[in-house]
């Protein structure tokens, strides 16, 4: 999605991006323009979907692009390949000894990768890069023992709300299941305008699967133990059995789709939701401005919550592998997580390291979000990670059915563990 162009309105995106390119191509602090870079040439290859994305693509390519300013013997390309084909092309590639130097990895995709070998370890590079404040998420990039790549972008969730219709409609941004349950009706009640809404169809499993895992790690949940599963945990049935009430509540969008919410959002024509800090950025407009959006934490008693992750590793493959580790260490620097914090916006990156004064100003809403990633967890499950996608529709099959009314969340999930383990199990 083009989260910059959506970001741009209302905004002084353009004008600090466009400041930032130009003037971060110097080195400080930990940068990598010093030392072995110098010695170092040719050209690296940089695969992601995101350059084909309008305004979002260019800005992301200036930005790789900029390593060439510490490094002058060395050149940076795009690769481009469509996101719907991007895993499959990248298996491909890579498994053939060829590809990119240089690839975004979609979290689902990392452990198949790992497994396969074809990632090249990068702990000499975290080592010597000594970037400040390295999140703890880089850990779920270690595949025994070894890490094989850190984070590119990391996208948060958080509740988010219209604030002139919670005005208008007398409540307050929920805190709790309970008060989320209260205020979504009492907006339907008093404007008429749909309280509140998430994605709950099967028709959009992949992306749901990651909305859905934010109420089972909101109630303190998992889907495993690292070793065994637990998806008929006390804390997933509670998670299920609030949902399933929110659901059930006249002030819920019922059949209502991630495009069709985001534009109702968008548009005015929506209280609240939980999504995606990049979802968010696209709603920003005419209609609802940036200062108009509120944000907290999920309400939910756990505290944790789900991320959409995507790391950044060497193909096991590449001819230029010193050169593709220098420009890793380059952009875990100061200057390059600078850069990327600007760029990636609203995501979080590798490092705390906070965007561009003028974008937070002018995006408050950002702050929730960056709060609740520090709770956050991977929805690719720990221990079965191969098998995530297999295990992730027989549970929201079975959620899908409590939703329905034809079964109780603890039966719903009670068979959602028999069928997992049946198949998966250890």
């Amino acid at each position: 999605m083009s989260r910059l162009k959506s970001v741009i309105q209302g905004t002084a995106l353009a004008t600090s991006l466009t400041l930032l390119l130009a003037g971060c191509g110097g080195s400080s602090g930990n940068s990598a323009s010093d030392g072995a870079s110098k010695s170092l040439s040719g050209t690296l290859s940089v695969a992601s979907w995101a350059f084909l994305e309008p305004t979002r693509g260019d800005a992301l390519l200036k930005a790789v692009q900029e390593y060439s300013k510490t490094n002058k013997n060395a050149t940076v390309k795009k690769v481009e390949v469509a996101r719907a084909d991007y895993e499959k092309t990248m298996s491909t590639q890579l498994g053939a000894g060829q590809g990119p130097d240089i690839l975004v990895i979609p979290d689902a995709f990392f452990p198949q990768l790992a497994k396969s070998n074809l990632l090249e370890p990068l702990d000499d590079v975290v080592k010597a890069a000594k970037p400040s404040k390295f999140r703890d998420i880089n850990d779920n990039y270690k595949w025994q023992g070894k890490q094989l790549g850190v984070a590119w972008e990391v996208v948060p969730y958080a509740l988010f709300y219209n604030k002139k219709i919670l005005t208008q409609a007398g409540v307050k941004p929920p805190t709790t299941p309970e008060e989320l349950v209260s205020a979504q009706n009492t907006i339907k009640e008093k404007t008429g305008i749909t309280g509140f809404t998430v994605r709950h169809q099967m028709g959009e499993a992949t992306p749901w699967w990651t909305d859905q895992s934010n109420w089972e790690f909101g109630f303190g949940g998992q889907w495993s133990n690292g070793s065994k599963l637990t998806i008929n945990s006390k804390k997933n049935v509670q998670a299920v059995e609030a949902y399933k009430k929110t659901y059930d509540g006249p002030g819920f969008g019922k059949g209502q789709d991630a495009s069709t919410y985001r534009a109702a959002f968008k548009a005015g024509q929506l209280g609240m939701s939980i999504d995606n800090s990049s979802a968010v950025a696209t709603v920003v407009g005419d209609a609802v401005p940036s200062d108009q959006i509120g944000a907290e934490v999920l309400p939910f008693p756990g505290g944790g919550s789900a991320y959409a992750g995507f790391s950044i590793g060497i193909n096991a493959n590449s001819k230029h592998k010193e050169l593709a580790k220098d420009w890793i260490k380059w952009m875990l620097s100061s200057d390059g997580q600078k850069l990327f914090a600007n760029t990636l916006f609203p995501s979080v990156i590798a490092t705390d390291t906070p965007a561009d004064d003028k974008l937070l100003s002018a995006n408050p809403w950002v702050a929730a979000f960056n709060e609740q990633v520090k709770k956050s967890s991977s929805v690719v499950i720990k221990g079965y990670e191969d098998h995530t996608a297999d295990i992730s529709t027989i549970i929201l099959t079975q959620i899908s059915r409590v939703l329905a009314g034809e079964v109780s969340a603890q039966d719903a999930l009670n068979e959602a563990q028999a069928q997992a383990e049946a198949k998966y199990g250890k």
